[in-house]
């Protein structure tokens, strides 16, 4: 192979590219391996290798003998966007105006073109079609209006390639009414069949929720004019799964998007992860920036289509010639067309509480938050230590908001909130659980555990020590955790003397953080009916029915938010059996 240009002689140096396309699955696939040994930097590298595959391709376009007028090779896809991987297919089309080739002629090019492609082993999805044929698919197909938004000239008549465009921009924007339902549509069935990016052991890094599709869903969201996507966080966490493809490409050898188990070690190593668990805690927290992101453009899509209807609160503004009007419903902290904003008189970096209030009161209410508020939130002074009683009572409804949590956690903690209030949430943020019955990873099953929790708050003497051990019972599960029942309970004094929780509550939490585990434990595979099994149940919760009823409804809320599987009749029946043998000695 020929020599390429390290990222030391220059982001403008060439990658050498052969004539035609015969050699060039080897090529590219040697240039990725080049490029990624010289610490060439993922966009970079990938801009490198399109350059590379456009230069091939315009060879055999000449080779081919492609008109310069009236016809076009286009790129669309991955190619089309520069974002391709090493193994990547060739997204290719045809483009011509439909008159100055005749169709054999047409035909006949399309051979001269695709059969050598097939017989260098390259992947190629192709299509021949006319402007107006671009334009009527693209109407009817999504996926195809998606793919020809990223249309752009390869060889032959430019000018084809830019009409063809702009068309299909103006096509795209003008049916926005229709294709946003689409796109959510497309992004929930992707999910439902692929699962969610953060959450999984083996992700389809292309097609799960959160992945590389729903990532270039974002640009052809804010394509329809509708909304502007985020950008920031947003794109490094695509480039970040670009670079994992990348790597899972050269490891396999194939165009894989699967990150399966056996490759995972391997593929870590390649991205320079010591573990491939830290691997997928990247991959975690790419999956849900990019998820979330998704969900906050898709609402601004939606939101400014109901504000441009008739009858929505800015088509009665204007009718009224006056603004809408905002509701404030906290401390600071306003409604704004269904969203939570910061009041105008608020002053965020002067109020440490602001956080804690909006993120309660967006759990009690429903409102999502604004970006602005958001950005605010991070902006604000770090709470005194303790914790006064009033973020104390922010914090217990914030957890009593099941209906929500999940939701506004999940924007807490993409905006660093969730360290800055526990910093031992660090450890577990987006860990992954090797275990098959646990479907989410540690930080996420947690608040699951929560959310479930609530179902049982009337069952139990002090449901704030349920919500409370059920928020940090696995806060264990860390990198080189021996026992995570054991090394979690360490960890409680600190949460809980940083919270200003009293030392009887924060005793309790350490109790039941130590022990959620013995009755799932005991009533499985020891006899309810021994004494001895009884006697160590108790002793372990110093004899206290109120830590018996509430470490019950514990098990429960833990069993369920691991899996669907878990918490099945008969593990009911042998809880509540020694449970109520439990409860029978004490009384």
């Amino acid at each position: 192979m020929e020599h390429i240009p390290s990222a030391a002689e220059g982001s403008d140096a060439e990658v050498p590219h052969p004539s035609g396309v015969r050699d060039l699955k080897r090529l590219r696939a040697d240039a990725a391996a080049q490029l990624t040994s010289d610490g060439v930097t993922g966009p970079e590298r990938r801009r490198r290798l399109t350059a590379l595959v456009k230069r091939a391709l315009v060879a055999h376009w000449n080779e081919a003998a492609g008109p310069a007028e009236g016809i076009a090779l286009g790129a669309v896809g991955s190619l089309g966007r520069g974002d391709a991987g090493p193994l990547s297919d060739l997204d290719l089309v045809l483009l011509h105006d439909g008159k100055t080739q005749s169709k054999d002629a047409l035909a006949e090019l399309a051979q001269r073109l695709w059969y050598p492609i097939w017989d260098a082993g390259l992947e190629l999805d192709y299509s021949m079609r006319s402007l107006t044929e671009c334009r009527q698919v693209a109407s009817k197909d999504l996926a195809a209006a998606a793919g020809l938004l990223d249309i752009q000239p390869v060889a032959g008549d430019d000018t084809l390639v830019a009409q063809a465009r702009a068309a299909i921009y103006q096509d795209w924007r003008a049916a926005s009414r229709k294709r946003l339902p689409e796109l959510l549509a497309a992004s929930r069935a992707r999910a439902e069949r692929h699962g969610e990016l953060a959450y999984l052991i083996e992700p389809h890094l292309k097609e799960a929720r959160g992945g590389l599709r729903d990532y270039t869903s974002l640009s052809a969201l804010s394509a329809t004019w509708l909304t502007d996507r985020p950008h920031g966080v947003v794109d490094a966490a695509g480039e970040h799964l670009r670079d994992v493809r990348d790597a899972l490409h050269l490891v396999a050898g194939r165009p894989v998007n699967v990150l399966g188990r056996h490759l995972a070690d391997d593929v870590a190593a390649h991205l320079g992860y010591g573990d491939p668990d830290d691997l997928l805690a990247s991959i975690a927290d790419a999956g849900r920036t990019v998820a979330y992101a998704l969900d906050q453009t898709e609402r601004g899509a939606r939101r400014s289509l109901e504000r441009s209807g008739i009858g929505s609160v800015a088509w009665k503004a204007r009718r009224l010639s006056k603004a809408p009007r905002h509701v404030s419903v906290a401390e600071g902290l306003i409604d704004v067309d269904g969203e939570l904003a910061l009041a105008p008189s608020a002053d965020a970096k002067a109020d440490p509480l602001l956080p804690l209030r909006a993120a309660a009161t967006a759990a009690t209410t429903g409102l999502p938050f604004t970006p602005g508020l958001l950005d605010a939130m991070q902006n604000a002074p770090d709470l005194p230590e303790p914790w006064p009683e009033a973020a104390r009572t922010h914090l217990r409804d914030l957890l009593r908001g099941s209906h929500h949590l999940v939701a506004v956690w999940e924007a807490l903690d993409l905006h660093g909130l969730a360290v800055r209030w526990v910093p031992e949430w660090a450890g577990v943020r987006n860990r992954p659980q090797r275990s098959p019955i646990h479907r989410y990873t540690v930080d996420r099953h947690m608040i699951e555990t929560v959310v479930i929790a609530a179902k049982h708050r009337r069952d139990v003497p002090d449901q704030d020590l349920l919500f409370a051990t059920a928020w940090v019972h696995d806060i264990g599960k860390r990198a080189g955790s021996t026992d995570h029942s054991i090394d979690g309970a360490a960890l409680v004094p600190a949460i809980g003397a940083r919270l200003g929780w009293s030392p009887q509550f924060t005793a309790d939490v350490e109790t039941l953080v130590r022990h959620h585990l013995l009755l799932s434990i005991l009533s499985t595979t020891r006899d309810a009916e021994d004494p001895a099994t009884v006697g160590e149940l108790l002793d372990a919760l110093g004899h206290r029915e109120d830590l018996l009823v509430t470490l019950r409804a514990l098990t429960e809320a833990d069993s369920h938010a691991a899996g669907p599987k878990v918490w099945t009749t008969w593990r009911a029946s042998l809880a509540d059996t020694l449970t109520a043998k439990a409860r029978a000695a004490l009384t």
